[in-house]
């Protein structure tokens, strides 16, 4: 008898002392989010886009949108809602809120378009030059002459 409580004894500290009954150890914590890789090459910082009205101003309630995109058609920078009368002669100048983290790389076969919202009947003749900044202090700049949009043409697209 003696023997068969001593095997039942070391039985029940060989059960309770196994993996099965032994408590888990503590969870590995989830790893975070993968770090950012830094961007190949240098970053846009700014797009400044200058328009020279010419011989047919743009009227004060005529909305213009501007838009920089890469050549997927992603916007890079834009500016919209832009109103105000916009004299023959004169020149106005708009600084685009550039939207997220975009390379040299990213923005240079990309775009620039423009869309005319006019109230009524208004044709807008102008230049435009467009400056592209970097974080390596380089730029990008595109200059675009004899432009026009109106009621029945009211956008157009440019190559960077």
């Amino acid at each position: 008898m003696k023997t068969i409580t001593s095997c039942l004894a070391i039985l029940a500290l060989a059960v309770f002392t196994s993996a099965a009954f032994a408590q888990d150890p503590a969870p590995t914590p989830a790893p975070g989010p993968a770090p950012i890789a830094a961007p190949d090459g240098p970053t846009l910082t700014s797009v400044q886009v200058k328009f020279d009205t010419t011989t047919d101003n743009k009227n004060p309630d005529s909305l213009l949108d501007v838009y920089i995109k890469t050549n997927h058609g992603h916007e890079i920078a834009k500016s919209e809602g832009n109103r105000g009368v916009w004299d023959n002669n004169s020149t106005h100048t708009l600084n685009l809120e550039v939207e997220g983290v975009k390379t040299r790389e990213q923005v240079r076969d990309g775009s620039v378009a423009l869309t005319f919202h006019p109230h009524g009947a208004d044709k807008w003749n102008f230049n435009y030059k467009v400056t592209l900044k970097f974080s390596d202090d380089s730029t990008i700049i595109k200059e675009f002459n004899d432009c026009q949009l109106t009621q029945h043409d009211a956008s157009r697209t440019d190559a960077l």
